[in-house]
């Protein structure tokens, strides 16, 4: 890891060279003569993580890491702590400078000295006989090499598939039988044990996703325990998710900003109660129902004694599915003796290795009696077998290549006699190449088993100086062939996809996160902070603290000062004053402040003094200070704002040249006045999630202030001044606009009215220029898709949310778009009492034309009041998924559709009586799947 760590340092010396050099006034050669040095270990380094440097003393190597990585740490306080004084020495006016000369040529003198010692440090690392400059004609690549590299990693990318489960055929058949087959109608629990990695919780998803198990419960949840929950936390979850949905959203409004505050109300609420009554409410949740809960990765007794009292037992057969590694808490569960989960035999355990290595491809006969030898040493794990599996899947499958890797088994086997599984593990991490090993490692910040968003993953991946950009290409399109590249490896666990196959969240299996959190001890690269350990003195580089802020703040006295990240994962923390205080004062070298999850009304406005910020995320805020303007390195704002309300930006933002991403939960709204000498171009901006439409916004637009927008999010209300159309043609000047959302602020209630002062037809003649656009999302459309007018031509993914009325124009001009592959029409959800009777003057059929929807390949509907939906010949030829959600008054499907080869799933949510009737007796065509839920 001591590369990356002086990599990181000479792009950051770089950097400021370029940036900052009216700020290194006066040691500007000394820092440029420290780079140089710096250039020449780098190489070593490199040469020495890719095993091109011979050395037969592993422990000399690995201590001469050690002093590099020191000294480089320390060189990087220096720089980064002169920096910090100097720029608060310029901001001062003539006189205060005056005042303060003696200081700051000390501070000069100080600094110059410091980089003396580091230099001295590194020629005492040298005259031990470290040759820094060995073959370096040997040690880098070639520009060609590169290259390749990243077109092989870009052709790396591909659909994220769920993985083949091997030997589960019988398991799975056992575990079910017990749960829906054993005809006993008193309550039950079933419990899978084995170790880590040999895979419970995907055996327990196979039975809890299996057809039986669903057409068997009327109720199922997930929850998931783990070793540091707490069992309010679990009571918490549980209750979230067995809530009622029109009990948990607002019934009184159906307005985005009425559910929000509805249903932060629920969540404060039920946060509120006592443990006893939280279990009262579970148990209210569940008592008329046949319920199937799976308890995934438990780990304590006393756990599920806090527990056990909120399921009743109301003879209806309900099921409680557990997992554990411990066989105790299985034996004191349930009355029944618990499934033993075996490891692979020897034919599954080739069967996976061979599925994972060669995917599908015939193989070499010669290896594969060396590969058998290979996989024998995993014992039967399927972790192991699938990581290692990751790894060799990556090297040239000869028997030279493969040998190497037996003997290095071999050689852990003998020398440290661990358990396999941690042989398998540490083999796999060191064999990552260098650049994969931070990124890898920095998973282990997250907290165990939290879904992982991919986009703020590799956002953070590049505010921390792990992504290597090659050439021309952009930082992100890098770090997503490093995640790609984990995931091959089966490091990563892919969560969730998106609509294009593509990584939407990932998550780290507990195994791996433990060897994540026990390699970076080594290097202090991060510490997580549990109230278990809270007071063990470390001087990590990055601090992840999931214990309350406030008891951390005032349990732990160390020094932070070398602290580069900061992460709180509290998420019933609301930041004080004081705690702000503390924060600012003590992480005055911050790079990464992520507080997701904590509250905080009202930022310091000295928020501009964490002048090396690249990234920042903060919760629930209204306001954010001028000062911001002063964090001229920040890639990544991050905010949430309360309520989803506006949230008030400095007109100065534009000044914050380096800004990637400008993410909130809330419309942004600009103060100031719209000076020219406000206005910068803001060459690397990517992202606006949200901005108000109004005349401020629309002349940045207009002078050019963001050439590189990709995602824009517009949130236009009825009280806007100005030709709304008008201003949306402005959006022609963003030539790499990609995706964009509108969002239109209309009244709801009772019923939702138009109030923009323009007709619909002249908002898609605006939106119709922008021929660039793919994705194009509109919420509040109301009787928008009614009108004549054309979508954009290039839209591959359109989402038209909270519709009121759509008839044979709009869906005609949709169903004109050749390019569209994804399409969600989603009316408004109704809050209607069982009684109550719609008039039929509500609900429109929905006719597809003949050849429309060439190239569509998903349509979800929810919430629309469709009565009859007709396809005609040749309409939606290459649909691949269908998801029809709570369309009540919908009782059948076209028989058109059935008749479609590219069909693989239907998906029928809350269907009508007659819709439910009609699919229980459809029988669909093999390799097409038909759920109902």
């Amino acid at each position: 890891m001591a590369d990356n760590v002086v990599a990181f340092l000479l792009e950051h010396l770089s950097q400021l060279l370029q940036r900052e050099a009216n700020l290194l006034c006066g040691v500007e050669d000394k820092i440029i003569s420290l780079r140089n040095e710096l250039e020449i270990i780098n190489l070593y380094l490199k040469a020495s993580s890719e095993g091109k440097k011979k050395n037969n003393n592993r422990e000399i190597e690995q201590k001469v890491l050690s002093q590099i990585r020191d000294v480089s740490y320390l060189a990087e306080d220096v720089i980064d702590t002169f920096i910090t004084n100097v720029a608060f020495y310029k901001k001062r006016n003539v006189l205060g400078r005056m005042l303060h000369s003696v200081d700051h040529a000390k501070l000069l003198h100080d600094v110059a000295e410091k980089i003396d010692k580091i230099k001295t440090a590194l020629s005492e690392i040298h005259e031990n006989k470290i040759k820094y400059c060995q073959e370096s004609s040997d040690q880098s690549r070639s520009a060609r090499e590169e290259e390749e590299r990243a077109q092989s990693l870009h052709r790396l990318r591909r659909n994220v598939e769920e993985e083949n489960v091997v030997g589960f055929v019988h398991e799975s058949e056992v575990v079910i039988n017990r749960l829906v087959l054993d005809g006993s109608s008193r309550f039950n629990v079933v419990s899978i044990i084995g170790m880590g990695g040999l895979g419970k919780t995907t055996l327990a998803r196979k039975v809890y996703n299996s057809d039986k198990v669903k057409n068997h419960f009327n109720c199922r949840t997930w929850v998931y325990v783990s070793n540091e929950c707490r069992a309010r936390d679990v009571l918490l979850d549980l209750l979230q998710k067995l809530m009622p949905k029109n009990d948990y959203e607002c019934r009184s409004s159906t307005t985005e900003k009425g559910k929000k505050k509805h249903k932060e109300a629920v969540n404060q609420d039920i946060s509120s109660l006592s443990d006893d009554e939280l279990k009262k409410r579970v148990w209210e949740c569940l008592k008329w129902k046949k319920y199937l809960l799976v308890l995934d990765d438990l780990w304590k007794i006393r756990d599920w004694d806090e527990l056990k009292d909120a399921f009743p037992d109301g003879n209806r057969g309900s099921r409680i599915l557990i997992t554990s590694r411990l066989k105790e808490v299985a034996s004191h569960t349930g009355r029944d003796p618990p499934y033993y989960l075996q490891f692979l035999n020897e034919e599954q355990s080739w069967e996976l290795f061979s599925k994972k290595v060669f995917r599908g491809e015939e193989y070499p006969c010669d290896l594969e009696s060396l590969g058998k030898q290979i996989v024998k040493s995993c014992g039967g794990l399927p972790l192991s077998i699938v990581v290692l599996a990751g790894l060799l899947a990556n090297k040239e499958k000869s028997h030279r290549e493969w040998s190497k890797v037996l003997g290095h088994v071999n050689w852990y086997l003998t020398r440290d006699e661990t358990q396999v599984k941690d042989v398998v593990l540490k083999l796999s991490f060191d064999n990552l190449p260098s650049r994969l090993k931070p990124c890898f490692l920095y998973l282990g910040i997250f907290p165990e088993d939290s879904e992982i968003r991919i986009r703020k993953l590799l956002q953070l991946w590049i505010a921390e100086g792990f992504i290597q950009e090659t050439g021309s290409r952009d930082a992100c399109d890098v770090a997503e062939d490093y995640l790609y590249e984990l995931i091959d490896r089966s490091l990563i666990q892919v969560a969730r996809v998106k609509y294009n196959r593509g990584v939407r969240t990932c998550r780290i299996h507990d195994l791996l996160r433990d060897l994540c959190i026990l390699e970076s001890k080594e290097d202090n690269i991060f510490q997580v902070c549990t109230d278990n350990n809270i007071l063990i003195p470390t001087k990590p580089r990055r601090l992840s603290v999931h214990s309350s802020m406030s008891h951390y703040v005032s349990s732990n006295t160390d020094d932070h000062s070398c602290v580069r990240s900061m992460f709180c994962s509290d998420p019933t923390c609301l930041i004080s004053p004081d705690e702000w205080k503390w924060l600012t004062k003590s992480f005055k070298l911050v790079r990464v402040l992520d507080l997701e999850g904590t509250y905080c009304f009202k930022i310091p406005s000295n928020l501009g003094n964490f002048i090396h910020l690249r990234y920042l995320r903060i919760e629930d805020i209204i306001s954010v200070p001028d000062s911001i303007c002063n964090l001229q390195n920040v890639e990544t704002l991050d905010f949430g704002s309360l309520w989803n309300d506006k949230i008030s930006f400095p007109m100065g933002i534009s000044k914050l040249k380096h800004l990637k991403h400008l993410n909130t939960s809330g419309p942004i709204i600009l103060r100031g006045r719209c000076l020219k000498s406000n206005v910068d171009v803001m060459w690397n901006l990517q992202t606006i999630s949200r901005i108000v439409l109004d005349k401020k916004t629309t002349y940045l637009i207009e002078k050019g202030s963001f050439p590189k927008l990709r995602r824009l999010g517009l949130h236009i209300s009825s009280n806007i001044k100005g030709d709304v159309p008008k201003m949306l043609l402005s959006l022609q000047q963003l030539k790499h606009l990609n995706k964009l959302e509108i969002i239109f602020k209309v009244i709801d209630w009772p019923h939702s009215r138009w109030v923009i002062n323009c007709k619909p037809a002249e908002v898609l003649e605006s939106l119709k220029q922008l021929s660039h656009l793919n994705i194009l999302k509109i919420r509040n459309a109301g009787e928008l898709v009614t009108c004549v007018a054309m979508f954009p031509t290039n839209i591959t993914k359109l989402t038209l949310i909270d519709i009121t009325c759509l008839n044979d124009t709009g869906m005609k001009a949709i169903g004109k778009l050749t390019k569209l592959q994804k399409l969600i029409l989603s009316g408004k959800y109704r809050y209607i009492r069982i009684d109550e009777v719609w008039s039929s003057d509500s609900y429109f059929d929905l006719n597809c034309v003949e050849d429309g929807f060439p190239q569509l390949k998903e349509f979800h509907v929810e919430n629309l009041p469709i009565q009859n939906w007709k396809l005609a010949n040749g309409s939606m030829p290459r649909l691949q998924i269908l998801d029809i959600h709570r369309c009540d008054k919908l009782d059948s499907l076209p028989s058109e559709l059935w008749s479609l080869t590219t069909l693989t799933k239907v998906c029928v949510r809350r269907p009508s009586p007659q819709m439910a009737a009609m699919l229980h007796h459809l029988e669909v065509r093999k390799g097409c799947e038909l759920i109902v839920k």
